[in-house]
């Protein structure tokens, strides 16, 4: 007879394994073939004393993506504004250009007195005659003209014709060996005598051209 583990007694010869425990749904371990006494080989810690010294792992750190500067735009050329076109009439005074050129419409050119020889240049408009800087014609080699001024001589670019006028100085002044009163046209190769000074006219402006 034999005697289970839960106390039960029960006949090894006819039974193998405790009937009232596999009656009862109890586990059951039925005995090794051979016995329960075989030894197995117990489990061991590994040796990792010759094992090789691998670097540890380290958790991956974000990488700092470099900024890359976004390329400059394209420069835009400036736009500039059409210059609005100038409403040209018909006839236009001839005045001082953007260069400072005055535009010569005719001359004077001494042909008795001092300095004969001597040209001026005459530009649009008025032009006036007298001794000093701050006359167009300036004849300051003659002292008989007047520092007022004795003559003007003007260029009417309508009509495309010179005329000639008494200034502010009390000299005479003669056209054509005539006494000059009134204005006068001036055409060309008349003489406009002032003071000591003879001078012919000669036009550049006329029915032929004009600017």
């Amino acid at each position: 007879m034999k005697q289970c583990e839960n106390g039960h007694i029960y006949d090894e010869k006819t039974h193998s394994v405790c009937p009232y425990c596999n009656q009862a749904g109890l586990s059951v371990v039925r005995p090794l073939e051979g016995g329960n006494d075989l030894a197995f080989p117990k489990t061991t810690p590994l040796d990792t004393s010759g094992a090789p010294d691998f670097p540890k792992t380290t958790p991956l750190e974000a990488a700092s993506t470099p900024v890359v500067p976004a390329a400059p735009a394209a420069p835009v050329a400036p736009v500039i504004p059409a210059r609005p076109k100038k409403e040209m009439s018909a006839t236009i005074a001839l005045n001082v250009s953007d260069a400072g050129i005055a535009p010569v419409c005719g001359w004077l050119v001494v042909v008795e007195g001092d300095n004969k020889g001597v040209s001026f240049p005459i530009h649009s408009e008025k032009n006036t005659i007298g001794r000093g800087s701050n006359f167009d014609i300036n004849l300051s080699f003659d002292k008989a003209i007047s520092k007022e001024g004795d003559a003007v001589i003007t260029y009417d670019s309508r009509g495309k014709k010179f005329y000639v006028t008494l200034g502010s100085g009390k000299n005479n002044v003669y056209h054509n060996n005539g006494l000059l009163l009134t204005p006068e046209e001036v055409k060309d190769y008349d003489v406009i005598e002032a003071g000591s000074t003879k001078m012919v006219f000669r036009s550049f402006c006329n029915d032929e051209f004009t600017y």
